[in-house]
């Protein structure tokens, strides 16, 4: 569209407008994916003052986690304050939750130190031809349990690497040894790969696929996975040497190995731990946690900030790692890492670990999100929350950022804190910036086993989730089954195995399902039109004449089948077998017409009705002795050659156990075509047999899937009812109109079920008055 510009100023703004109108109409569509711009209305007297207060304290609880899972994720712990900034800046424009705190979070960093380790195995059989796993020779252990060969680490060895130095021949400042860049290298990429995953799965609104992973599932992982996360920070407790294993029975390997090296334990290490761990736990459960005290407290006591300062204070001083062979942070580079794409080069290698951690990762992080937002009554939208995760590690990867998810321990930490909006992250990056430019050397002498303390005592809300077995032991035996098995699976085998088997083991109840849902014959409830549960409801009957199955599932390839078997076993009207006894009775009524023909012969015209009667019946009893069981090939043709005859003497030799079976499709969700050739199937098989079928309740989606199969072409009569009780009414109508006239039909009944008043009444106790036409078909 070709534009003129006038000189006149009015006519060129008119014109800029429709241009902006016209070119861009889905505006719309791209703000939305930042509602960051929700906080433009922010209100600084409700909220600031809160909101800050708020920063600051989780800001403090980021400085000594993010460290401690640095050290977790087998990293310097330098890049758990890295991760604890530049995540949270970016989740505060992406992310549509205000109150979770994202950053590092232990199963994550848990996660990411696996795929470290996998990758430093992989790189010492490439390079130094050793074992690959669980390897007990000097040389692997001696490269491979070096998580602190580093600049930032003064009692590290680095065998087999090399560290940069300046003239003097001391480490050169903020370089990272050949091992450091590969583990930052391995972290990266799988973070990487992390970003675009979730960016992908927000994009194409793929959200609704964490509703696959249950609260029991994640419950059960989340446990499991804090018993690696505890078992992973044992040996910095003791300041035991322990060689790192990955795979299934990791932790028996571990632990073998840390009993067997149990008499190297560091003293001073472990007076320290125990010490640490003992005031932590006595402040957060003394005062944080306790109910009398938190009225009188504005914000919790910062425990764990407290620890860590007091501990590099004392570690400074007293120069345990020179004197005492403790184990220290070792030197931190100040100022933020620059962006750069260098350390994505495994990206192919780590790239199903990264499918992996990411649907972890969002899950933990939305599950937080959820819960909060029906706290404070907002609604958190799931495909804006996987671009917020995705957005925070693809971005974080360039940076030197590992794998971030929301915490829930912080998260709760902001919301108590009285944290309202997503301002409180930009409160908290504030504070971590300051920390990473100004503050972040002071720590250099802070002793590992510190943050290893800190690690621990935070799993604490991860480990009381155990009391949910008793719990859904109670209420529910399958959630039950799925907690306790990804638990084990997450156990024994390793993290990213045990999600697997969850998620398979909750899979397959959901597929049992689907392939047995709950079936039952129905009954009515007297003086109504509803129908119930015949074993469940005392007081509903069951219609003579007609049986109501219901089949509560959708109706589709992979069940269609158990449809017609449960079906057959609920109603115990099995089409096949009804069918070998109808062909039997027109067998038997077929023999006794020819012997009465024949009796007719060759009997006298004289003889007297007594003994006519009498050969008449004794012709019955030898044609029951005659007749088999199951009819063979021969009596099959038989039948055939005599089809006219048989026609005339089907309503006198043959009654089925029932007129009419209605389906209850009104619970039926889906049909499929595979479906519909089963249910046209049964409709022409139980018509084979005298029985109608009738489809109650069928939703408008299933009768279009019958329409377009041509189900109408396959069977010969309209059996879709609305309702029920209308293929109820209609049944027993057509029913009775045959039985008035054909009052042979009639005395055949009454010699089969004695009693006929339940074939001829229409109206049985209860019935409603209302009558339904009998042409009403859908």
């Amino acid at each position: 569209m070709a534009y003129t510009v006038f000189n006149d100023p009015f006519f060129n703004i008119f014109i800029l407008v429709d241009f902006v109108k016209t070119r861009f109409h889905n505006i719309r569509q791209v703000l939305k994916y930042f509602p960051v711009l929700v906080a433009l209305k922010y209100s600084l007297r409700r909220f600031l003052l809160s909101d800050f207060l708020a920063g600051l304290t989780v800001a403090i609880v980021h400085i000594p986690q993010g460290m401690a899972y640095g050290l977790l994720a087998e990293l310097p712990p330098v890049y758990g304050l890295y991760s604890s900034f530049l995540p949270v800046l970016t989740y505060f424009f992406f992310g549509s939750s205000k109150h979770i705190s994202m950053g590092t979070f232990a199963v994550t960093s848990l996660m990411i130190g696996s795929v470290v380790q996998e990758g430093l195995e992989r790189y010492e059989a490439l390079h130094a031809g050793t074992a690959t796993s669980n390897s007990t020779t000097v040389e692997a252990w001696d490269i491979i349990n070096v998580t602190q060969t580093t600049v930032y680490n003064t009692n590290a060895s680095g065998d087999g690497f090399n560290v940069l130095q300046d003239s003097g021949g001391n480490p050169a400042e903020n370089t990272f040894s050949e091992l450091d860049q590969m583990k930052i290298a391995y972290a990266m990429s799988a973070t990487f790969t992390v970003g675009v995953f979730q960016l992908m799965m927000g994009v194409f609104r793929l959200g609704f696929l964490a509703s696959f992973l249950s609260d029991p599932l994640i419950s059960g992982f989340t446990t499991g996975a804090a018993v690696h996360v505890f078992s992973s920070q044992v040996h910095h407790l003791f300041g035991v040497k322990v060689h790192p294993y990955h795979g299934p029975l990791r932790l028996i390997y571990f632990y073998r190995d840390f009993f067997n090296n149990i008499e190297t334990v560091n003293p001073v290490t472990a007076t320290a731990s125990v010490t640490c761990i003992f005031v932590l736990v006595l402040i957060k459960e003394g005062v944080n946690n306790n109910p009398s005290c938190q009225q009188d407290l504005p914000a919790p006591v910062p425990i764990e900030l407290i620890v860590v300062i007091a501990s590099t204070v004392i570690s400074y001083y007293t120069r345990i790692h020179e004197e005492f062979q403790v184990d220290v942070v070792g030197m931190i580079p100040r100022g933020l890492p620059p962006a750069s794409a260098h350390d994505l080069r495994y990206v192919w290698e780590t790239f199903a670990d990264g499918l992996m951690m990411g649907f972890v990762a969002f899950t933990i992080s939305y599950a937080m999100a959820k819960i909060l937002a029906e706290k404070h009554d907002y609604a958190v939208n799931t495909n804006q929350e996987l671009v917020a995760n995705g957005m925070c590690n693809f971005l974080g990867s360039f940076f030197s950022c590992f794998c971030s998810a929301a915490s829930l321990s912080r998260s709760l930490v902001q919301d108590n804190a009285g944290g309202c909006t997503q301002m409180v992250g930009i409160f908290s990056s504030f504070v971590l910036l300051i920390v990473l430019l100004y503050i972040g050397p002071l720590f250099s002498s802070l002793p590992n086993c510190i943050l290893a303390c800190i690690v621990i005592v935070t799993l604490k809300g991860m480990f009381k989730q155990f009391n949910q077995m008793r719990v859904l032991w109670k209420l529910c035996r399958r959630d039950f089954a799925v907690w306790f098995v990804t638990f084990i699976a997450t156990v024994v085998l390793d993290v990213a195995l045990g999600l697997l088997v969850g998620v398979i083991f909750a899979l397959y109840f959901i597929v049992r399902n689907s392939q047995k849902p709950h079936t039952c014959i129905l009954g009515r409830v007297p003086g109504t039109t509803t129908y119930k549960d015949l074993k469940r409801n005392r007081q509903v009957y069951e219609l003579p004449g007609i049986k109501i199955f219901r089949f509560e599932s959708s109706l589709y390839f992979a069940n269609a089948e158990q449809f017609r078997d449960r079906l057959y076993e609920r109603t115990g009207l099995n089409p096949k077998k009804l069918k070998g006894k109808k062909q039997r009775a027109l067998y038997k009524a077929l023999l006794q017409r020819k012997r009465e023909q024949e009796l007719a012969e060759v009997e006298e015209r004289q003889t007297k009705s007594k003994t006519k009667k009498e050969k008449k019946n004794a012709i019955e009893v030898e044609i029951e002795e005659e007749v088999p069981e199951e009819l063979t090939d021969e009596h099959k043709n038989l039948l055939i050659e005599q089809k006219n005859e048989i026609v005339d003497l089907f309503s006198k030799a043959w009654i089925p156990p029932i007129h009419t079976l209605v389906i209850d499709c009104s619970v039926i969700d889906y049909v499929d075509t595979s479906a519909v050739k089963i249910l046209a199937q049964i409709v022409n098989e139980y018509k084979d047999v005298g029985i109608k079928v009738f489809l109650a309740g069928l939703r408008e989606d299933g009768r279009n899937i019958l329409k377009k199969a041509d189900f109408y072409h396959e069977v010969e009569y309209n059996c879709l009812y609305y309702t029920v009780h209308e293929a109820v009414v209609i049944s027993q109508e057509i029913h009775a109109h045959l039985v008035t006239a054909d009052p042979k039909y009639l005395e055949m009944v009454k010699r089969e079920f004695g009693d006929t008043s339940s074939f001829t009444n229409l109206t049985t106790a209860g019935e409603c008055s209302e009558e339904v036409d009998a042409t009403t078909q859908v």
